[in-house]
């Protein structure tokens, strides 16, 4: 329940640093150029995210995941940084200047459309049921009807293909994170991500400077807009889509519209028509229906982390060998029998998940002197589906210690040696964080002499002893890899 509702509360935030940018550009493209805005935007972000994770793990170690991060996956942190931040701030930017702030975002709006046709592809898991994409056919009923309206009223029709190009590249940008960068932590990854988009745009700002003027009330929004918005906004909504599916996360860009047209209204003097306001009413039943659907119909996060775990487990096991269905439950139970009892209504279930997707297949093997026996194996996707798993852990995989010795167990199958290494080296630093801890008062872990209760004492001492000798075993470990190479 917890997680959900901290879910939602990001939703919150994120719905609201989407809707005001509209007026915030709009403002700030009063007097400044489009190119000149979005450097600034995006310095300023980045200037506040490089703050806030000097404050929470300090600059060397704010240095060293960014660099790995760039280092590991180039393409995809460029081309996040490039249709995620860059192009559409740009496109945005140049489009308001010809449509009404509240037209482009309701074209914006249309973004969960093109990421869920995005993920039909690159996601199979994350596709829509049939009765929750049936919720997104009269959101976008009403979002069309929004954008014909203003476009009629205004005449700026074709200068509106700029903020829906827009949505496509946001789309394609969230969709990058959710399939290549799901499991880099967000707030490095925002913070090169920013990074990325004022070094792209820098040029073009550099080459319109002349025309700069100094007047106050754009300066003020381009502030807000890239400390607030582009800053602590984007890296809400890193984290949101890092939560939950690419689908869920971008239906806040349903809701900021509705936000974005009621700030030009009263702000721009923006007019508001009954058909403008029929349309958003449509838009907000639809995107609501779509929230009461998806949780009735999701499993506890807890249950989900569980069948991720099991099926790791059973991909490990049968990348060792073929396995009857006994013999892989019987070795499953001694892995993960301390976690959770392996029963046939876990293991089986978990198999036709992933014979459904084709990691693993059946082959008969005649029995000696008895009926046929079904052999498990791994396919050749399945072979790759492990290494992913194994070598693109997530952060609860490392941070877990149930999840961490899962993945520890087959961490022999990975054949690269740095990949080895960078995941030891990724349970060490979360074991070596000095404000982890059990027990926690104002971000410092109490000594033993402070806790109120020698039971509490009794878990951190425990808890520290097995993380001395686990931290020893890793840095030995480690050592003695870079010896061999």
């Amino acid at each position: 329940m917890a997680h959900r509702r901290w879910n939602g509360l990001l939703g919150v935030w994120v719905t609201l640093t989407l809707g005001v940018p509209f007026l915030l550009i709009s403002v700030a493209g009063s007097g400044l150029p489009a190119a000149v805005v979005t450097c600034l935007r995006f310095g300023l972000a980045f200037s506040t995210l490089v703050t806030v994770s000097t404050a929470r793990t300090g600059l060397a170690r704010a240095v060293r995941g960014a660099g790995v991060l760039i280092r590991e996956k180039p393409v995809e942190v460029i081309g996040v940084g490039v249709c995620s931040a860059a192009l559409p701030s740009v496109l945005i930017t140049v489009g308001e200047h010809h449509v009404q702030t509240g037209l482009s975002s309701l074209l914006l709006s249309t973004t969960p459309l093109w990421i869920a046709v995005g993920s039909h592809i690159l996601l199979p898991s994350e596709r829509l049921r049939w009765h929750q994409a049936a919720c997104l056919v009269p959101a976008l009923c009403g979002t069309a009807l929004l954008a014909g309206n203003a476009g009629r009223a205004g005449g700026a029709m074709p200068w509106a293909l700029l903020p829906l190009f827009a949505a496509v590249s946001y789309a394609v940008g969230n969709l990058l994170v959710r399939s290549r960068l799901r499991t880099a932590e967000a707030l490095t990854l925002t913070c090169v991500q920013m990074g990325v988009a004022t070094i792209v745009s820098a040029p073009f700002a550099a080459a319109r400077v002349g025309s700069v003027r100094w007047e106050a009330g754009p300066w003020a929004a381009v502030a807000v807009l890239g400390v607030v918005c582009s800053g602590l906004g984007w890296f809400a909504n890193t984290l949101l889509l890092q939560r939950v599916s690419a689908v869920r996360a971008s239906l806040v860009s349903f809701a900021a519209p509705v936000v974005a047209v009621l700030l030009g209204a009263i702000v721009l003097r923006e007019r508001l028509s009954h058909l403008q306001l029929e349309a958003a009413g449509v838009v907000l039943v639809s995107v609501a229906a779509f929230v009461v659907l998806t949780r009735s119909t999701a499993r506890p996060s807890q249950s989900l982390e569980v069948r991720a775990m099991l099926e790791l487990a059973i991909l490990g096991f049968l990348a060792e060998q073929s396995l009857h269905a006994y013999e892989l439950r019987r070795r499953l139970a001694v892995l993960l029998g301390h976690v959770r009892p392996v029963s046939d209504g876990a293991l089986y279930p978990a198999l036709k998940r992933l014979q459904q997707k084709q990691l693993v297949v059946r082959r008969p093997e005649p029995g000696a002197g008895g009926p046929t026996r079904q052999v498990l194996e791994l396919t050749g996707a399945g072979r790759a589906e492990l290494q992913h798993r194994l070598t693109e852990p997530s952060e609860l995989d490392i941070t877990d210690r149930n999840k961490y010795f899962v993945v520890l167990a087959f961490l022999h199958l990975v054949p690269s040696r740095q990949a080895q290494a960078e995941i030891l080296r990724r349970r060490l630093d979360f074991l070596q964080d000095p404000q982890r801890g059990f027990f926690v008062d104002n971000d410092r872990v109490l000594r033993r002499d402070e806790l109120s209760s020698p039971f509490r004492a009794g878990i951190q001492q425990i808890a520290r002893a097995t993380s001395s000798a686990e931290q020893k075993w890793l840095a030995s470990t480690l050592d003695a890899m870079r010896t061999a190479t």
